[in-house]
């Protein structure tokens, strides 16, 4: 026999459906539904208590029960300080409640395979996504050429230590750029080549000159938004670049993490003009999605 909460938690489905609730809309009250159905307070709390060990709905305290899958912003608030010391999203405004709920639904789902090792490039369903959604910024790579990494700075910090096939030792790198990335040329005793940006980019002439004299290993270069001089390049002078690289056999290091914000439509990055391997292609998902996370791609040639 069928527990009344049971018939309780159909009948605030059908609600939900007839009012066309949408997810994040507020559910009525414990009491309004209480007196709606003619049941008691505690059946609802434990209708209301079901649903959400399901991950229908989230509880707000003070606030309610909320639908799952919009944003609920806590009524938590900063001090009107907006800090620019750092690059990163607002932290009042990330949706915890939504998280919570994903974490909640991949531990039914996945259970103890989300607490050993994954495979060795990243979870194989990950890596399908980050490929199709890499093509909308115009980066097509199968799935055998996309590791997972914990944020961009991992795959850079590899970069820099992993001999390449060029055989070369010095890496060019633009000036100003990443501090970050200074510190993992510097922690490793290698020699840094620097090309200055101005608000006019780089003296490409200066760049084929360093290419042809130096040992250069890579280039490393963020193509789009650049840190910290908020420089991006043409698609003209990605193309002359990669063209160099080819010719001088560098391989370039392309950073992408901002390549998001790029609201050009045929704006590629430097890799759609070399997808088979010179262009060492890498993005940080920290700043879009949960900076805590740590979470990155990179797309590597087939030799590598």
């Amino acid at each position: 026999m069928e527990k009344l909460y049971e018939e309780v938690i159909k009948e605030i489905e059908l609600l939900i459906r007839d009012e066309y609730k949408k997810p994040g809309d507020k559910l009525p009250s414990i009491r309004t539904l209480s007196e709606r159905f003619q049941c008691s307070i505690n059946t609802i709390i434990k209708a209301y208590s079901e649903m959400e060990k399901a991950h229908r709905i989230y509880s707000v305290p003070k606030s309610g029960y909320f639908l799952v899958g919009g944003r609920q912003i806590e009524a938590t608030t900063n001090d009107g300080i907006i800090d620019f010391s750092s690059a990163g999203p607002d932290k009042w405004n990330m949706p915890y409640r939504e998280y919570q709920h994903c974490m909640n639904q991949a531990i039914e789902l996945y259970k103890e395979d989300m607490f050993q090792y994954s495979e060795p490039l990243g979870l194989s369903a990950l890596r399908f996504q980050l490929s199709k959604q890499l093509q909308e910024l115009q980066v097509f790579a199968p799935v055998e050429r996309i590791a997972v990494v914990s944020g961009s700075q991992q795959a850079l910090d590899i970069f820099v230590s992993l001999p390449f096939p060029n055989e070369k030792t010095e890496i060019c790198i633009e000036q100003p750029t990443h501090f970050s990335m200074i510190e993992s040329i510097l922690t490793r005793g290698i020699n840094a080549i620097g090309i200055e940006v101005t608000a006019q980019g780089i003296d490409l002439d200066l760049l084929e000159h360093i290419f042809r004299e130096r040992p250069i290993k890579f280039f490393y270069t963020v193509s789009r938004f650049q840190n910290p001089t908020g420089f991006s390049y043409s698609n003209k002078e990605k193309e002359k670049i990669v063209k160099l690289a080819r010719k001088y056999d560098v391989y370039i290091i392309e950073d992408d993490y901002m390549g998001d914000l790029d609201t050009r439509k045929k704006a590629d990055p430097m890799f759609a003009y070399d997808p088979s391997g010179r262009v060492l292609y890498t993005k940080s998902f920290s700043k879009v999605l949960l900076p805590g996370l740590r979470l990155g791609v990179a797309v590597l040639p087939k030799h590598f």
